[in-house]
């Protein structure tokens, strides 16, 4: 057990700020900011949160046309998921592109998996609050051993032993981020997680084989680790404006995931909400007493949520020009590095920790605008 007096400082987004160095990029338009998720090439490092209230049949054909990746969210029944599978088909979607959420809940957990598998889908996400529990393991395991060919995404966790778990256990990628959403309160509830920076660095570990023994893993320094390359690290949370999205992967996550920056766009499901003249959409978080409402039973009664669900303005735009503008942002940012892709954007990287003023300087006007 860590003591108080030994604890070190964990950072998110606005503690650093990433300094410009020399360039040689000719145009912003230059740099290339394509990757890959678990072998799967992506044009642009941006995936869909497996939300209720973000990522259905629109958002993943959104996705797909921007060379994304759409995660289903998990809270329907299966013959919604296999019929969403189906128009995804029709339309010539390649479904390389989107993942299908499921549960750890064993005792339905191969049935799912084994009805859309026979469909062609060959990426799940094994999607629990907290990776860190056997079930998020056991569940990633027992995929794993029943269809050698698919790829799994899992998690959350926030620790190098959290995604070590994973990694060993067969994950092809991993969510790193609890309770740094939008719409999370996990931290409130339960006084766990870790600022999303932090959290991303420590989880990008399981790469390089390298000993363990920092404040976040939990082991003693002379244990070294097997190194898992080609596991993919989504930065998952408290994305809120492109320079986050930037930040997550200078440090080294392959993609990040988004939801609320989504969750006002045409693409995501809902109703219309009309206040004042004024249109609005739900966006809940999926441990919310709202998204738990519409889909599990009497047995969750009892259980304190994790999320919260508020209104947010429909901004009348497509989410293809929500991340569209993102990736011009991400090319600019990568110009200011000297970088001309991703890999020379983590090699060239130069961070510098900022104060509280430091901060409100960068914000328009000195203006604190989050």
């Amino acid at each position: 057990m860590s003591t108080l007096k030994d604890a070190q400082t964990a950072y998110t987004f606005d503690d650093f700020v990433l300094v410009p160095v020399y360039s040689e990029i000719k145009s912003r338009k230059d740099p290339n900011i394509s990757s890959k998720l678990a072998g799967s090439n992506m044009i642009s490092p941006i995936v869909s949160a497996p939300m209720n209230t973000v990522t259905e049949e629109k958002m993943a054909i959104a996705m797909s046309e921007l060379g994304g990746i759409a995660v289903i969210h998990r809270y329907m029944s299966l013959e919604r998921q296999t019929g969403i599978v189906k128009s995804l088909l029709e339309r010539s979607i390649d479904l390389e592109n989107v993942y299908f959420a499921v549960s750890v809940k064993t005792e339905t957990l191969l049935h799912r998996v084994g009805m859309l598998y026979e469909l062609g889908v060959r990426n799940f996400c094994v999607d629990v609050a907290n990776g860190h529990n056997k079930n998020c393991v056991g569940a990633v395991k027992i995929i794993k051993n029943t269809f050698s060919d698919i790829k799994i995404m899992a998690g959350n966790v926030c620790t190098f032993d959290g995604a070590l778990r994973l990694a060993e256990a067969g994950s092809n990628s991993i969510r790193v981020g609890i309770g740094s959403g939008a719409v999370c309160t996990t931290r409130v509830v339960t006084g766990h997680g870790l600022p999303q920076l932090t959290a991303i660095e420590d989880c990008v570990r399981v790469k390089s084989s390298q000993p363990i023994g920092t404040q976040f893993a939990g082991y003693g320094p002379t244990v070294f680790s097997k190194s898992y390359p080609d596991v993919s690290i989504i930065a998952d949370g408290g994305i809120r404006c492109p320079a986050d999205v930037i930040k997550a992967l200078a440090v080294g996550a392959d993609a990040v995931m988004i939801g609320s920056m989504l969750a006002g766009t045409e693409e995501t499901p809902g109703k219309f909400i009309e206040e004042n003249d004024r249109l609005f959409k739900y966006y809940s978080g999926m441990a919310s007493e709202e998204a738990r409402g519409e889909w599990f039973d009497k047995s969750q009664a009892g259980l304190p949520s994790e999320g919260v669900s508020i209104k947010v303005p429909y901004t009348g735009k497509s989410a293809k020009k929500i991340i569209e503008n993102l990736c011009k942002s991400l090319r600019v940012g990568l110009s200011y590095a000297g970088a001309k892709d991703l890999h020379e954007l983590r090699k060239n990287a130069k961070w510098a920790r900022i104060t509280s003023s430091g901060y409100i300087e960068g914000t328009p006007h000195g203006q604190k605008t989050r």
